[in-house]
């Protein structure tokens, strides 16, 4: 079971889809915002949710930031209440995980700097699967039981090793679903660091060791496909 507290900011269609399922697989989390009219929708569907300013740094650090604060979703629909608070968090705590969504392509960069661990673009891919694209083992265990936790369909993080065959191939290459019942999301470049690169974006990317596949399947095709690329 994961230690620490799990905040999510923000109350909307995805945060209400995340906390469902988190509360479903016994999870303790808060939900913040910091507009009061969205309590009779929190309530109607079963969540607490806690009205608070959260652009001051002492509410944040009641929460529990620096503290015993694991992990912070930042899931507004304006991308500059993400980057804020992205940005005023992470100067509260340097090590904190902190999952950023943005709607812009510009808003990206932002993050960036401000600090965020992963972030996620809703229109880049599906709802229920984009919370998963997280290399950090802690948040995959939690989004794992999450969003898969009944059927044999799994999202895997796959690192390209140094004897594999698919070092130095293009991303192109190894695209897996002629051969695979599998669906290949994209990867992470270990040398742009934790930047996720989509499959849809079209870059024929040359993959090296330490590269990071993400990948979507049934286990025993995945766990085929890696013996088969010695991965």
């Amino acid at each position: 079971m994961i230690e620490g507290k799990i905040l999510l900011f923000g109350f909307n269609r995805s945060a209400i889809e995340i906390g469902a399922r988190l509360k479903e697989q016994g999870f303790a989390f808060t939900y913040i915002d910091n507009d009061a009219s969205l309590l009779p929708k929190a309530k109607k569907l079963g969540f607490d949710l806690v009205i608070a300013d959260y652009s001051d740094d002492e509410t944040l650090l009641s929460f529990g930031i620096g503290e015993d604060v694991t992990f912070v979703f930042t899931l507004f629909e304006e991308d500059v209440h993400n980057v804020f608070l992205t940005l005023s968090i992470r100067a509260l705590d340097p090590h904190v995980d902190i999952v950023a969504t943005t709607h812009t392509k510009d808003a990206i960069h932002k993050l960036q700097i401000a600090g965020a661990s992963t972030i996620l673009d809703p229109y880049q891919i599906c709802g229920k699967r984009i919370y998963k694209l997280i290399t950090q083992p802690e948040i995959m265990q939690v989004i794992d039981a999450t969003i898969f936790g009944e059927a044999d369909i799994n999202m895997e993080q796959i690192t390209i090793t140094e004897h594999s065959a698919l070092n130095g191939t293009l991303l192109s290459e190894c695209y897996p679903t002629q051969n695979y019942n599998m669906l290949l999301i994209g990867l992470h470049d270990k040398e742009l660091q934790k930047e996720f690169i989509f499959i849809t974006e079209g870059h024929n990317h040359k993959l090296d060791q330490g590269d990071i596949l993400v990948v979507i399947g049934k286990s025993a095709e995945i766990e085929r496909f890696k013996m088969d690329f010695s991965l």
